[in-house]
C-alpha cells in the first residue's frame, strides 16, 4: 500500500532531505512554461523573482545574509482568479498534491500545493491581501516569468511589521532596479504614487518603511558606501514622487485621523 503524501512545512524538513536552490529555480521556470502552453499565467514572486531579475546581484544577496541555510522555503506565484479551477488540475498533472482542508478554508484567494520535489508552492489569486492589498489584475503580462518590479516592491512596502529579511529585499530592489515612470523601465514611481494617493493607510506604511530601509543601511556590512548612497537616493526619489502626487478626498479625510485608528489589515499567521 502506497503511503499517503502529506504536506510538511519547509522548516520541518531535515536539511539533508531538502531540495537544492537550483531545484527551486528550475521548477519555478518549468511550471511557468508548462502553464503557458495551456493558456494559464503564473508569475513568480519573492526571492526567486529577485534571482530571475538580478542574476548579477545574487552573490551580493547571499553576502547580505538574507537567505538562510535552505535559501528558498517555497515558490510563490501570482495568478488570475479566472484560472483558479484549471490550475488545480494543472498542478495535479505536474505531480503536486493539496490539502483539502486548506483548500476549503482559503481556496478562493490562495492555493498551497506540495510534492516530494518542492515542499511548498503558494499561489495567490488576483491580489496579495496582507496588511494592504497589492492587486495583480491586468499586470501579470508585464514580465514573462515574474510579477513586475513595481509589484515586488509594493509587496515589501505594505508590511507593517517589516522584518530584516524584507528590508534587505527592499534594499536590493532599490539598488538594482531603475526607477522610472513605466513598468517596463523598472520600478514605476508614477503607479506607486497614484496608488498611495488614494489610500492613506498604505501611504503611511510604505513611506514609513522607506525610512526604515534608509535607517537600516548602516547595519548591512555587505553593502559598500556607494551602494548605500544609491539605495538612499532611490528611496528619496520614490518618496518625492509619492509626496508630489495629488491626494484624493478619501486620502485627505483619512489622513486627519492618522495612526490614532488602525490603518492596516491584520494578517493571520496560519502557516
Amino acid at each position: 500500500m502506497v503511503a499517503e503524501r502529506r504536506f510538511r512545512l519547509p522548516q520541518d524538513i531535515p536539511l539533508e532531505e531538502y531540495p537544492a536552490p537550483e531545484a527551486y529555480l528550475e521548477e519555478a521556470r518549468r511550471l511557468i512554461d508548462e502553464a503557458q502552453k495551456q493558456g494559464l499565467i503564473l508569475r513568480v514572486m519573492g526571492p526567486i523573482a529577485l534571482h530571475f531579475y538580478f542574476p548579477a546581484y545574487v552573490e551580493l544577496y547571499r553576502r547580505m545574509e538574507r537567505l538562510g541555510a535552505r535559501v528558498f522555503t517555497d515558490i510563490d506565484y501570482a495568478a488570475y482568479g479566472k484560472h483558479r479551477g484549471k490550475l488545480v488540475a494543472f498542478f495535479q498533472s505536474q505531480g503536486y498534491s493539496y490539502d483539502p482542508r486548506i483548500m476549503m478554508l482559503f481556496g478562493q484567494t490562495r492555493h498551497i500545493y506540495f510534492s516530494e520535489r518542492i515542499p511548498m508552492i503558494d499561489v495567490f489569486y488576483d491580489q496579495l491581501e496582507m496588511n494592504h492589498r497589492v492587486s495583480y489584475k491586468g499586470r501579470l503580462e508585464l514580465h514573462p516569468y515574474c510579477v513586475s518590479l513595481t509589484d515586488l516592491l509594493l509587496q515589501k512596502l505594505q508590511i507593517v511589521q517589516i522584518n530584516e529579511k524584507d528590508l534587505k529585499d527592499t534594499m536590493l530592489l532599490l539598488l538594482a532596479a531603475p526607477i522610472g515612470t513605466h513598468d517596463r523601465e523598472g520600478i514605476n514611481a508614477d503607479y506607486i504614487a497614484r496608488l498611495l494617493a488614494d489610500d492613506w493607510g498604505f501611504y503611511y506604511t510604505a513611506t514609513t518603511n522607506l525610512g526604515r530601509v534608509k535607517a537600516a543601511l548602516t547595519g548591512v556590512a555587505a553593502l559598500s558606501d556607494e551602494q548605500r548612497a544609491t539605495i538612499t537616493a532611490q528611496a528619496d526619489r520614490l518618496l518625492q514622487s509619492i509626496e508630489a502626487a495629488p491626494k484624493s478626498g478619501k486620502w485627505k479625510r483619512r489622513a486627519k485621523v492618522g495612526a490614532r485608528k488602525q490603518w492596516y489589515n491584520e494578517v493571520s499567521d496560519w502557516l
